[in-house]
């Protein structure tokens, strides 16, 4: 299978896989999940599956060949401002996130909704064009979260898929993650991030992020990976001694390559 994908095959893949995770079949886990997005759809709210839910959904249909399950859901809607989604969930509103939009929890299940123009490089880069979901993929950090998906069928047609450049489909055929974009309040967790990705899904680290990850590796030492790891996902997803190994190697083979 992996020699014949192809970036129309993959989007064929990702759509079905789309249609299978909303489709109400009395899988239990799900059931969270599609309240939440019918509590959007029926305040006419658009709304677009993002990033890392739509890759663990590729991912583990052409990795294993089975459904795949998110750790948990990213949402960028539009049509409402942060207070009117604050009020409309409030029973299962947890908080503001960092990143400019709201942690909710439905069952078992985490949500980061926030409203496309709240995004941080909409927000605070007057260069990253209109705030729409079209030109989302321009923004994200990585080329694996540069895809977005309708969350329902506008107008009854087919769900638009929205994928610039295609590079997030490039970089699941290359398995290679690639710094898309640079400027980031975060870049601590950034180097983490792609690291503790690339070892889950054993993909390799592609020459710009090498670089990036290169730039920063003076500071980055294990009290400074475990306290990032806590507060991003919780807990430890990967050891810290061997986040430090991952970022001297890579920050070695970096420095060691003449691109």
């Amino acid at each position: 299978m992996e020699d014949s994908l192809t970036i129309p095959y993959l989007k064929r893949t990702l759509l079905s896989e789309v249609r299978s995770l909303f489709r109400r079949n009395g899988t239990v886990w799900k059931e969270p999940i599609l309240d939440v997005l019918q509590e959007f759809r029926q305040s006419k709210i658009q709304a677009v599956l993002f990033g890392g839910t739509l890759r663990s959904l590729l991912v583990s249909r052409i990795a294993d060949n089975r459904p795949g399950r998110p750790r948990d859901i990213d949402i960028v809607i539009s049509g409402a401002t942060l207070a009117q989604l604050e009020d409309r969930f409030s029973d299962i509103l947890e908080r503001r996130t960092r990143f400019g939009g709201l942690r909710l929890q439905q069952g078992d299940w985490q949500f980061d909704v926030w409203p496309v123009s709240e995004t941080w490089a909409f927000k605070y880069d007057g260069n990253s064009g209109p705030a729409d979901f079209a030109t989302l993929p321009e923004t994200t950090t990585f080329n694996l979260e540069s895809i977005a998906v309708e969350a329902w069928p506008h107008g009854g047609g087919k769900r638009a898929i929205f994928s610039g450049n295609d590079q997030f489909f490039e970089g699941i055929i290359a398995k290679t993650i690639e710094l898309n974009r640079a400027d980031n309040p975060f870049p601590e967790l950034t180097v983490v991030r792609a690291l503790v990705m690339a070892t889950e899904l054993q993909f390799n680290i592609g020459p710009r992020l090498a670089k990036y990850i290169r730039d920063l590796s003076t500071t980055m030492n294990e009290d400074v990976v475990e306290r990032v790891q806590r507060s991003h996902y919780g807990h430890t997803r990967l050891r810290s001694e061997r986040l430090c190994e991952l970022i001297e190697t890579t920050a070695r083979r970096s420095a060691e390559d003449p691109t």
